[in-house]
């Protein structure tokens, strides 16, 4: 898959939640409020917030299981012995691990959702086990402290039941853009890198 389909897949994702959280704002704003919407803003609020960010985690898992999957392909195509890279890179060979077979690694995506988070700083030192150097991607940097921000809130909110009454649905619709400008950056990035490689 393309990377700019992953991107595409949660940009349209966003923007449908961008629209549910306009209209749950018009909701509590009108000049005869839904009562269920302007007496529950906090929960709301939390539950977008949620959302914004477990959509953010599943694209970066997604899109870097797809960048894993394209090297461990051009591996499998490049042929290299098995106990070339493990006689190299293999502290204390093991006889039981020496395989004579072409080289084939790759990462689950089990294995990439446990070490990928919505955290900046995870994700870099995440995309730096696949070979993929985000502190790089200028984009990514201009925007990857208030993201930590928005997700250090998510975490609070999920873990220790904090509450959301510092966020609006005004801002929520501002951290969306921005997790979609940080995402375009990670799409483009990839993107680039794989076009000159």
């Amino acid at each position: 898959m393309e990377y700019s389909a992953l991107y595409q897949k949660y940009e349209t994702l966003l923007k449908d939640l961008k629209e549910i959280i306009e209209q749950s704002e018009a909701r509590v704003i009108s000049e005869d409020p839904d009562v269920i919407f302007s007496d529950n803003v906090n929960f709301f609020v939390k539950s977008y917030l949620i959302n914004i960010c477990t959509y953010l985690e599943a694209y970066l898992q997604d899109i870097a299981f797809e960048h894993s999957r394209r090297v461990s392909e051009r591996l499998k195509q490049a042929k290299i012995p098995h106990n070339f890279l493990y006689g190299k890179l293999a502290k204390d060979i093991k006889e039981k691990e020496l395989e004579y077979v072409d080289a084939s690694y790759g990462y689950s995506k089990k294995e990439l959702s446990d070490i990928i988070s919505g955290n900046p700083f995870k994700t870099i030192n995440a995309f730096r086990l696949i070979g993929i150097d985000l502190s790089s991607c200028e984009k990514f940097v201009e925007h990857k402290n208030l993201v930590g921000t928005i997700v250090n809130k998510r975490n609070s909110i999920i873990h220790h039941n904090d509450e959301a009454s510092d966020i609006s649905f005004s801002d929520l619709l501002l951290h969306v853009d921005v997790f979609l400008e940080y995402m375009l950056a990670i799409e483009q990035f990839l993107s680039a890198r794989d076009r000159i490689t």
